[in-house]
Order: structure tokens, then sequence, then C-alpha cells
């Protein structure tokens, strides 16, 4: 299991920084569409400095990325598995073999009769490998995965991993521009604080709730960019995606609690930062979602609760 690395906060300074942290504020956002690129344009306030943030990414490299995903839905799953499953089905002679398929709730059931030996079986695994097939096909069009809950249970989330895999090598205008931004070129903490900073004060939304939807909605980074909102795990996915243009090799964990997600990222901590720990190597937490303009190694007081009881799952991306 993950190891959370527990540090000794005094609990005046949790209640009293509850209510001083700073709030993000974007002051200005700007985007021109024209036949060639996209222009992107940010103002925002950071604690009592100002920063700015502009760049270019190309219309054909905005369409390579992958859209938004629909939210899951059970119904729309089995009527896509047994369309699948149907056309394997329909492919079997009736004369040699007689094929059931009944639908019983989110699930589908397969009988088989057969005259020749061995026959009913080999029929039943090919519907059940067409079943799966057409499942894992579903899941991978509409970029999602299946996980396992702390409690033992089969859930669905959104492929955050894939998203960040397919959307980094688009963003690397961005990934320029931030490093111009910099005073300390190369300097990968100050790449990350700025890259912070800025996704922070995008406007939060919220989008759906985590509690009543599997697998709730998401805003791909392509459109986080474009509609200039998105929520928690849609802000720390295109963070995650920055992150892999800037370097392929750094190592990112996406931190997944109750109803949030956040990042962490492997990179030498400061005393007081928050860090887990997974397979013998330490990461920083990192929350992109704002309003609260958290730092480097800070979380919400709720968000570092369920860390310290556990209540978290660490995913690669």
């Amino acid at each position: 299991m993950y190891n959370l690395i527990k540090k000794l906060v005094y609990a005046c300074f949790l209640f009293s920084a509850y209510f001083i942290t700073a709030q993000a504020q974007q002051v200005n956002f700007y985007k021109q569409v024209n036949t060639i690129q996209t222009e992107f344009s940010y103002l925002w306030k950071h604690k009592n400095d100002t920063f700015q943030l502009r760049f270019d990414i190309n219309n054909e490299s905005l369409g390579q990325m992958p859209n938004s995903p629909i939210n899951y839905n059970q119904r729309l799953l089995q009527d896509w598995v047994y369309n699948e499953v149907m056309w394997v089905a329909k492919s079997i002679d009736p004369k040699k073999s007689k094929v059931k398929i009944t639908r019983k709730g989110d699930r589908l059931g397969f009988s088989v009769e057969s005259r020749i030996p061995g026959e009913a079986q080999k029929i039943l695994d090919n519907l059940t490998t067409a079943y799966e097939t057409a499942k894992n096909d579903y899941w991978k069009k509409h970029f999602f995965v299946q996980y396992q809950s702390s409690n033992g249970a089969n859930l669905i989330r959104h492929d955050h991993a894939r998203y960040a895999e397919l959307s980094s090598m688009e963003l690397k205008p961005i990934v320029r521009a931030i490093e111009k931004a910099q005073q300390n070129p190369g300097d990968k903490r100050e790449f990350v604080n700025i890259a912070l900073s800025w996704i922070q004060n995008i406007p939060y939304d919220r989008l759906d709730n985590r509690r009543t939807s599997n697998a709730a909605g998401l805003i791909s980074p392509r459109d986080l960019l474009l509609q200039n909102r998105g929520d928690c795990d849609s802000k720390s996915t295109l963070m995650a995606a920055i992150l892999k243009a800037y370097n392929p090799q750094i190592k990112i964990e996406m931190v997944y609690l109750s109803d949030h997600a956040l990042l962490a990222i492997s990179m030498p901590s400061k005393p007081q930062e928050l860090t887990v720990t997974s397979q013998g190597v330490s990461y920083v937490l990192v929350e992109p979602t704002g309003p609260a303009q958290y730092e480097i190694g800070e979380v919400a007081p709720s968000t570092r609760q369920e860390l310290r009881n556990s209540q978290f799952q660490l995913i690669t991306l």
C-alpha cells in the first residue's frame, strides 16, 4: 500500500489556514481563432502579484487532441455490447445450435443448446469473448477504465492517464510560454509553480457530482483551454499533460479521494510540504483545482484529513 508521509502541523494553523488561503482571480482571458491557429492570453493575480501568459496552438494540433468524453451510462454500454454479441450469434447455424441472448438488468444472459458434442460450450466461450471485447472497445472508445474502490466495488472512471498522454505533445507551445516566463530557466520547481498558479486561476466548474455519478463529467485538456473552465480532475489532467510535454520522463500520480482529485509529482520536497510515497518513490502533492491558491505541497484541510486516514488511491499518469 501507499504510505502517506505525515507532517506535524498544529491544529490552530489548520483552522486559520482554511480562512486565510488566497483565492484565485483570473483578471482577463482572451482567445482569438484564425484559419491557422488559436491564440490564448491570460492575466491573473497570485497573492499580490499579477502574471501574464500567452501562447498559440495550431488548429491542426487542437484537432488531434481528444474530445471531452461522454458521461458513463450503463444502458449505452449494454446496447453497444448487445449489438456486437448479436453479430456473433447471427453467424451461428440455427440448424446446428440454438442461441438465446437475454437482457437481465444491466447484464446480458447467454444460453446455448446443441446436439454436437462440445459445441455449446465452444459457442458460449465465443459469446463471452465477444462480450468482453465489445465492453473493452466501448471503454477505450470513450476513455473509460475500470478500477476497484477501497471497499472492493468495481467502478468506472475516465482514463485520465490516456488523456494526458494523447494531449501532451500538442501542448508544447504552453511549455515554451511558461519557460519564457521563468526567471530561472531550467528550474523545475519554478516551472511547476507557474503552471500551478495559472491553472488554479482558470475558473472552476464542478460539472457533475462524483458522489452520485459513476465517471462523472470531465473536460478534456483541449476543451478546458477552449472553454476556459474545468473541475478538479479536468485541471489535474491538463497539468499532467503539460508536465509530460515539459519532461516525458517525469513521474506523476493522480490522487483520487472520495469526491476530489489532485496530483502528486516526483520532485524534491521542502520542509512541511505534504508528500505521498508509492513503490519507494516520494511525490509532492500539488493542488491545481483552485480557486484556493495552494502552493506546492499544500492542500485543503479536508484533503489532508482523507490523506491522513489513507482514504485515497494513486494511479500513475
